[in-house]
């Protein structure tokens, strides 16, 4: 067996070596240890970072709702304007008086017959006085704050569809509706029947001769949903159209 000696000289350099790394300090100013201050730091800054960018994300989302609110806002009131306007050319168009009555008149509307043309009709009160009263539906109709269907709701759909894919972006969710209301005759102050005061009958016959026209006085209300049905907007418009006399 063959067994290597060490020289006492690297014996004597290794103990040196040791000895050495016992007494070693490290120079004046120097950290002698990492304490881990960078990776705190960087993870407040990281945390600030994240709390701006939810912050800048949150107020993106709120303004694209705020956007596409009043966007659907806008869409409902022109479809309502759209249909009031639409309902006034075709009143314009009938000749003669329109059939009105307090369960609705029949008339013809887009080629179909229905019951839309309200008007009011004579009551007693509790005293015995003579007032006039309208159909409960359209109460109803005017004060409603949500979207009501068709069916029972005493309104007419506005011919020109407005839902389909061909209005493109602009179209709305509920096809627009509207009711018409006859309001009497207009005459001037102190003859009676006075429309504007609602004069018992509202018969066109007092204070007019023959051959001139009368002004009917008709009250439309149209609603309409915009891009959805969270937006529901009502228009009223009331106008006078002139009906030649007998």
């Amino acid at each position: 067996m063959f067994l290597k000696t060490i020289s006492p000289d690297m014996t004597q350099l290794s103990s040196k070596v040791t000895a050495m790394q016992q007494h070693y300090r490290p120079l004046p100013g120097m950290p002698c240890k990492q304490r881990g201050a960078v990776l705190f730091v960087a993870l407040v800054f990281l945390v600030l970072i994240t709390l701006i960018a939810l912050t800048a994300s949150g107020t993106s989302i709120l303004e694209q709702r705020m956007s596409a609110g009043q966007r659907n806002a806008q869409l409902g009131l022109m479809g309502a304007e759209t249909a009031a306007s639409g309902a006034q050319a075709w009143l314009l168009s009938i000749p003669g008086q329109i059939n009105c009555g307090y369960n609705g008149g029949q008339i013809t509307y887009n080629g179909a017959s229905a019951s839309a043309c309200f008007k009011t009709q004579s009551s007693a009160d509790a005293g015995g006085n003579t007032i006039l009263v309208r159909n409960p539906l359209v109460d109803r109709f005017r004060t409603a704050t949500t979207w009501l269907p068709f069916a029972g709701s005493g309104a007419l759909a506005y011919a020109t569809p407005l839902t389909g894919a061909s209005v493109g972006n602009s179209k709305l969710e509920q096809q627009p509706q509207f009711i018409v209301e006859d309001l009497g005759i207009l005459l001037p102050p102190g003859m009676s029947p006075n429309g504007q005061a609602g004069g018992a009958g509202r018969q066109p016959s007092d204070g007019k001769e023959s051959g001139i026209p009368k002004l009917y006085n008709y009250r439309i209300t149209a609603r309409s949903t915009g891009g959805t049905s969270a937006s529901v907007r009502a228009v009223e418009v009331q106008f006078g159209v002139g009906v030649q006399s007998n």
